[in-house]
């Protein structure tokens, strides 16, 4: 491929949507301009979306944009069958939303266990769900796929935590969205990991987070307690050249997400957009 097909998750520009202050119809004509094809949206399950949503996909589409992934953020591993039938339903109710969507890709993020409930535990026990998941959703021709999470390192976020999750769902279609800086947050470093888990990527996120010295931050922390920090693309600890060159040299085909982790964001991701595509048309000893 001679250059990525790059997308954009939305989440960072939600503010400035829900408040007004960012035009649908002009963002989506920005980031078209930026080279940017694909839109990476996390809807809302079983609820009305914004207002905003139905202009910025139209416009989108209207400029040939496609949504990329869709983000179905939720705990599947609610503390009784109930709840975990629910978060099951929300589930479906995404993948649903996807092929409304004409989006192939749906992600699932933010399980953690309950109380009282080991991280070895909830691993088999969101291993269960996702392949309850994945069987519903068979025959929708959209994919499921888990990220490594890093709202809590010790749970789905190092490499073979994540390829515990994946194996232990016994199914092959639920695949993996490889996101370069959360790795960080297990201490690893994600041009180790890569090679690991190719074989299971069918998305990828591109970020950047930097070490901090500041006692009084209060955002997340490592495994060994080191306090990370959103930086631009490219700046910072999350080896994006580098994963650009392993990614591209599998002969990767599918969506490269920006997830832009500063402010503003809107011009982050336009220069972070130039800058994939520089790496990605580069060779590694250039």
């Amino acid at each position: 491929m001679s250059k990525p097909n790059l997308s954009v998750m939305l989440f960072p520009f939600h503010a400035a949507l829900n408040e007004g202050t960012l035009d649908p119809g002009q963002f989506a004509e920005k980031l078209h301009t930026a080279g940017i094809t694909g839109l990476e949206p996390m809807p809302l399950l079983r609820q009305d979306q914004p207002n905003w949503w139905e202009a910025l996909y139209r416009s989108a589409t209207d400029l040939g944009m496609e949504c990329a992934c869709a983000d179905v953020c939720l705990n599947l591993i609610g503390e009784t069958e109930a709840k975990r039938r629910d978060a099951l339903d929300r589930v479906a109710w995404g993948v649903e939303w996807c092929v409304k969507h004409n989006c192939r890709i749906a992600l699932h993020a933010g399980s953690l266990p309950p109380e009282g409930m080991s991280c070895e535990e909830g691993r088999k026990a969101l291993a269960g769900l996702l392949a309850r998941a994945a069987a519903e959703a068979e025959g929708s021709g959209v994919t499921l796929t888990i990220e490594d999470y890093g709202m809590d390192p010790r749970f789905a976020c190092s490499v073979h935590h994540v390829l515990q999750v994946l194996e232990d769902t016994g199914r092959p279609d639920v695949k993996l969205t490889f996101d370069n800086g959360n790795f960080l947050y297990a201490d690893e470093k994600p041009t180790t990991c890569f090679p690991l888990v190719k074989d299971r990527i069918v998305h990828v996120h591109f970020k950047d987070v930097v070490t901090i010295d500041d006692p009084s931050s209060t955002g997340l922390r490592s495994l060994s307690g080191k306090r990370l920090a959103g930086a631009p693309i490219g700046a910072g600890e999350g080896e994006v050249a580098e994963c650009i060159w392993l990614i591209k040299a599998n002969d990767y085909t599918g969506w490269a997400s920006l997830e832009v982790c500063v402010a503003p964001p809107l011009p982050e991701t336009i220069r972070a957009a130039e800058y994939l595509r520089e790496v990605w048309s580069s060779s590694r000893d250039a």
